[in-house]
């Protein structure tokens, strides 16, 4: 009888040690994975996409803000309420991301000058009635000047050499010519310095490539175009704006571009500047 119940219990320890031996792993700390996702950029490094910052020196605010816009970008004038844009940050061709401020350091705009034509009255008084004769006298305008004097180009860049010939009654003829000068420098002009030609004659301007091989670029034909316009195609062809103002009689061709240097479909290298004529209408 002892015998008998020693072996059931036994039995019963057996049972016990394999229950505890197969339920001792069975609660496991829960396992937790969490996967993160890098941030995919362009090549520029701009997440998203980037833009180039237009050039929009010597533009009106209102110009230059609408062309800002146009490309995504937030424009800020400070300094000088409705003129000319002097220089933006950041500058022009850099690449930035879309949405990024753009401050525009704005020139004063000049007080217009006004001419006013002078009015003499002569009064006769009678006991009758009371004449008044009035008689006014307006100058007349000046002639256009037949001729001009070339200025001195040497040792300058690309933009201030439009503005003297400009100011010199002359216009520019751009050429580029492989030189390891910066881009736009002035190698060499056409007509020597104090030589006199016709006046709005065209001066041959041969200005640097710069160093290093730059890729190069067709030149759009912008004639007849709005600056805005004619801003959009040239900054679309990765080249930048010069615009100097011509003076034109017809209202057809004024505010539009009238020419052109270099002119369309030529080539240009990357980042060069291209002059348009304005025109202006003179009355």
């Amino acid at each position: 009888m002892l015998l008998g119940l020693g072996a059931i219990a036994l039995v019963a320890i057996g049972f016990l040690i394999v229950w505890l031996l197969t339920h001792r792993n069975h609660h496991h700390a829960a396992t937790t994975t969490i996967t993160t996702q890098a941030q995919t950029t362009t090549g520029n490094g701009l997440a998203g996409g980037g833009v180039s910052v237009p050039d929009v020196r010597n533009l009106k605010v209102a110009n230059a803000v609408s062309v800002l816009r146009s490309v995504g970008l937030k424009p800020r004038a400070v300094g000088g309420g409705s003129g000319t844009v002097a220089s933006e940050s950041p500058k022009e061709g850099a690449k930035v991301a879309k949405g990024s401020e753009v401050l525009l350091v704005v020139k004063s705009s000049k007080p217009a000058t006004t001419t006013t034509a002078s009015t003499t009255t002569n009064a006769q008084t009678t006991t009758a009635s009371t004449t008044t004769t009035a008689q006014t006298t307006t100058a007349a305008t000046p002639p256009q000047p037949t001729s001009a004097t070339v200025p001195d180009l040497s040792g300058t860049d690309e933009a201030s050499a439009a503005t003297a010939l400009g100011k010199a009654g002359l216009l520019a003829s751009l050429a580029f010519v492989p030189s390891q000068d910066e881009l736009g420098t002035v190698e060499a002009q056409g007509k020597d310095a104090g030589t006199t030609v016709p006046y709005h004659s065209h001066v041959l301007v041969n200005v640097s490539t710069g160093p290093g091989h730059k890729p190069q670029e067709t030149v759009p034909n912008v004639i007849g175009k709005t600056l805005q316009e004619a801003l959009a195609a040239i900054n679309g062809a990765h080249l930048r704006l010069i615009y100097l103002k011509y003076p034109v009689t017809s209202q057809s061709q004024a505010g539009k571009v009238v020419q052109q240097t270099p002119i369309g479909n030529n080539q240009a290298p990357q980042n060069a500047q291209v002059i348009v004529y304005l025109g202006a209408l003179q009355k």
